[in-house]
């Protein structure tokens, strides 16, 4: 569905991508109730392989808006126990993705990620940039 505004300098309908998220994917507004949270969740998920940078704006607000809400509730987790190589491979079995195929898609060696993630080898600082980067997380959670 595209969705239609007026530009600012022309009177002719523009498509705006971010508001067609907002429709279609999640209204980004404050989480009440579990139920929102799960749906805000599942919205989330489902855009983990986009990569348009409008998709990448969004999921920041989105993922805001979700820490707010499991802040709120008491809902975090104590992650300090939680290893790169453990993070990592919970991310890709969430996304249902390979070593390989993350290796692939950041431009990093496939034995030199498997090496990291089996503890022969030190996380490099450039793959933790890059990882954190792809997963749209801090990349401070890598060096715990």
């Amino acid at each position: 569905m595209a969705v239609k505004t007026k530009g600012a300098k022309d009177a002719g309908p523009v498509t705006d991508p971010y508001l067609e998220l907002i429709l279609n994917v999640h209204s980004l507004r404050p989480i009440r109730t579990r139920a929102e949270h799960q749906q805000a969740k599942l919205a989330l998920r489902s855009l983990a392989m986009d990569r348009r940078s409008v998709a990448t704006e969004f999921k920041k607000v989105l993922i805001s808006i979700i820490e707010g809400y499991e802040r709120e509730a008491g809902l975090q987790l104590d992650t300090s126990h939680v290893t790169a190589a453990a993070l990592v491979r919970h991310l890709l079995a969430e996304r249902q993705m390979s070593v390989n195929a993350l290796a692939k898609a950041r431009g990093i060696s496939q034995s030199a990620l498997s090496d990291m993630l089996n503890g022969k080898h030190d996380w490099s600082t450039s793959v933790i940039v890059s990882l954190a980067e792809y997963f749209g997380l801090n990349a401070g959670i890598f060096l715990r």
